[in-house]
């Protein structure tokens, strides 16, 4: 009874440092705990649309060709992007000859014709027995039009200036004229630009504008900068 009481002692004595050691190797793999990061990315792409695209245009009022007049219109439309950078708009006519007869396309209402070529008249100024069709743009944030619509002291081009209404008119031309250039996300309305066109025809103008309805076909290109 006495020895297997004394076995006993020698087998705990013996086996605690035994269970001792087990609990150290394995105790780490119990309480210590494993970190593991992970990023997750995302692509978004670039999107620009016409949120109001410009709709047609009728001039009014009608103009007598031999007494003369002048004939307004407008439009508005409305961008809008995503891009951090903004986006930029042109405008481009179908013919830079002006505004074209749908009876016979040999009759005309001459291009505007500014002092300096490619650079807006702040005034829209018709010469004695001429007629004139051509268009300015204003914007509901005047920053974003380009310089050229943007008037200083009577005149256009200033890259500071402001955006008087009606001022600042040139010719649409078969080519891309630069109208907007905006350098930031537009808001969630979108971005709004306003076109206005005119017609003045002086009295008796030469040559002769024949009896005609007449059009000119415009495109506007958004582009994401």
């Amino acid at each position: 009874m006495i020895s297997d009481l004394i076995n006993s002692i020698r087998l705990t004595v013996v086996g605690l440092p035994l269970l001792l050691l087990v609990f150290v190797l394995l105790e780490p793999a119990v309480s210590l705990g494993a970190g593991n990061s992970l990023v997750v990315y995302l692509n978004v792409g670039t999107e620009i649309a016409f949120a109001t695209p410009a709709s047609d245009v009728t001039l009014a009022p009608s103009i007598n060709a031999l007494s003369g007049g002048t004939a307004n219109g407008g439009t508005q439309v409305v961008v809008k992007t995503n891009d951090l950078l903004g986006y930029s708009m042109t405008l481009a006519a179908s013919s830079s000859v002006g505004m074209i007869g749908v009876a016979s396309s040999s009759n005309s209402i001459p291009a505007y014709i500014p002092a300096t070529a490619g650079l807006p008249d702040y005034s829209f100024t018709v010469p004695a027995n001429r007629a004139y069709f051509g268009y300015t743009v204003e914007a509901s944030t005047t920053a974003d039009l380009t310089s050229s619509f943007k008037d200083s002291a009577g005149s256009c081009g200033a890259a500071l200036g402001s955006d008087t209404a009606d001022q600042c008119w040139i010719n649409a031309s078969a080519s891309d004229f630069p109208i907007v250039n905006r350098n930031s996300a537009t808001p969630a309305s979108g971005a709004t630009t306003t076109l206005k066109f005119r017609v003045v025809i002086n009295p008796n103008p030469a040559p002769l504008i024949p009896n005609d309805s007449y059009v000119a076909t415009t495109t506007l290109t958004a582009t994401a900068n």
